[in-house]
């Protein structure tokens, strides 16, 4: 190699350690500057760790005296759980607590479209209860009636039969007066009967008038034996014996 070629490879190894060494001094600072602020952050986040570890003890001081003092030691449910384990249930109540709160929500809605249908159906029950009572009013006054009428019922019913029996008396008295009034006209007859020789003539209006007087005399007594009661054999004759001296 020449003398030229080999001053330009000794420039150019030159500028090449020139370059790593401006290189290592730029990354010595940086690697300083990381140190530097490595440390202050580790230095602070010491510190938080220590703030972090001295507040985890306090909450956990904090906790187990809000777990003795709301019961959940001696609880068996939550007996032996962690404070995470009781924070999600206590999450999950609150998600229960949001969804009974929209159903609450939706149900009180319902309500208030339900209270004037509530209102119609109080007024249209105080109205049947209403209707009811008088219905039930009727309804006793129509049983007193019924209970009336029952006791008129029977009532006209034993004046029927009182009415019968009077009748059937009544009848079988007249066929009694019937056959005595019979028996006593046949007596009447059987006895003979001896009529004056000497008699005037009557003209026939006179016989006529006579004999339609004696039919109604025969009429009236027969209506007034039919009507009274039984009459005896002599007065039976009695009457014969006027009706044959008024024919005579």
């Amino acid at each position: 190699m020449s003398s030229y070629e080999v001053s330009r490879i000794v420039q150019r190894c030159q500028k090449e350690r020139d370059d790593a060494l401006r290189r290592e001094e730029s990354s010595r600072d940086k690697l300083k500057h990381l140190e530097v602020s490595s440390r202050s952050q580790i230095q602070e986040l010491r510190t938080k760790l220590k703030e972090v570890t001295n507040e985890n003890k306090n909450l956990h001081r904090t906790v187990k005296k809000l777990r003795i003092d709301m019961g959940l030691e001696g609880n068996p449910r939550f007996k032996g759980k962690m404070t995470r384990d009781i924070i999600k249930e206590l999450h999950e109540q609150e998600d229960q607590c949001s969804h009974l709160k929209e159903e609450n929500r939706l149900l009180s809605v319902q309500l208030r479209e339900m209270i004037p249908i509530i209102a119609n159906t109080q007024e249209q029950k105080a109205n049947l209860q209403t209707q009811l009572k008088d219905m039930e009013s009727k309804m006793r006054d129509l049983a007193k009636d019924n209970t009336q009428l029952s006791q008129l019922l029977q009532e006209s019913r034993k004046d029927k039969e009182d009415l019968e029996r009077a009748y059937m008396m009544y009848k079988k008295s007249i066929e009694d007066a019937k056959n005595v009034t019979s028996r006593s006209i046949q007596t009447t007859t059987s006895i003979p009967v001896i009529l004056p020789t000497t008699y005037k003539r009557v003209s026939r209006e006179a016989a006529s008038s006579q004999t339609s007087q004696v039919m109604l005399e025969k009429r009236k007594a027969s209506l007034d034996t039919s009507n009274s009661p039984p009459i005896s054999a002599g007065s039976a004759q009695k009457t014969f014996a006027r009706t044959v001296r008024n024919q005579s």
